[in-house]
């Protein structure tokens, strides 16, 4: 039996793989047999996990609107978000299975999980609106009328907005986005680039999510999943 677990900082609560959660999304990068990172993105679902085989089922991962195949022998890195910090861990792709209504596929986890700094999340591009304003200080309390503005594409670390004004790198901002509830969060201005849009001078203003409550971040990953999915619904052809 294998005992892959992983130990947070804060407090030194230990977490098994199968405490990761029902439903919980998952990123998976890909390698080759070289070792060559060959694929990134794939956006993906935890199912179960059993200590007997240490064997995890997840969902047939997709990309970009379209289910991703993955063979048997590859070897992935998965990543997940849990209590605001970052995770991931190494696994080997075991089997798949095709089957109604939702494609399967079963990996066997060779790494222990390590919490990480950083993520580079899938991006999705899509129009959503979003109202914000920039914040002078760290007082959130004083709030300021709200700029609307809408994504560019969206993800798990991050949105790109399209803006009228330019914003300095380092701006903090709070933003609401709104999918079926709005989704708060603070963030800060990575990059800003000026672009022409229908006759017009405005910015692609990347923001990278500062201050989020995982439950919002876990609902944004949500988003991107099921909007994925509806996409293969509406006749996406499998990879």
């Amino acid at each position: 039996m294998y005992y892959y677990i992983l130990k947070r900082i804060v407090g030194g609560v230990i977490v098994k793989f199968r405490q990761i959660g029902l439903g919980t999304k998952i990123e998976l990068d890909l390698y080759n047999e070289k070792g060559e990172r060959t694929v990134t993105g794939l956006v993906s679902q935890f199912e179960s996990y059993d200590e007997d085989t240490n064997l995890m089922e997840i969902h047939v991962p997709f990309l970009q609107g379209k289910i991703y195949t993955v063979h048997p022998g590859t070897r992935a890195d998965i990543y997940f978000a849990k209590d605001n910090d970052v995770y991931m861990f190494t696994a080997e792709i075991i089997d798949r299975k095709f089957i109604e209504p939702i494609p399967m596929m079963w990996v066997k986890p060779i790494s222990r999980i390590e919490k990480i700094e950083r993520r580079s999340f899938f991006r999705m591009d899509c129009e959503l609106p979003v109202r914000y304003y920039v914040m002078d200080n760290d007082d959130e309390s004083e709030e300021k009328p709200f700029i609307e503005c809408y994504t560019k594409d969206i993800s798990g670390g991050g949105i790109c907005i399209i803006t009228d004004k330019f914003h300095e790198k380092g701006t903090k901002i709070k933003a609401y986005i709104k999918l079926e509830q709005e989704i708060c969060f603070i963030g800060t201005v990575v990059r800003s680039r000026q672009i022409r849009e229908r006759g017009r001078t405005r910015y692609e203003t990347g923001v990278e999510y500062k201050q989020i409550e995982n439950r919002n971040r876990e609902k944004i990953i949500g988003f991107i999943f099921e909007t994925q999915r509806e996409r293969i619904k509406k006749g996406w052809m499998m990879t």
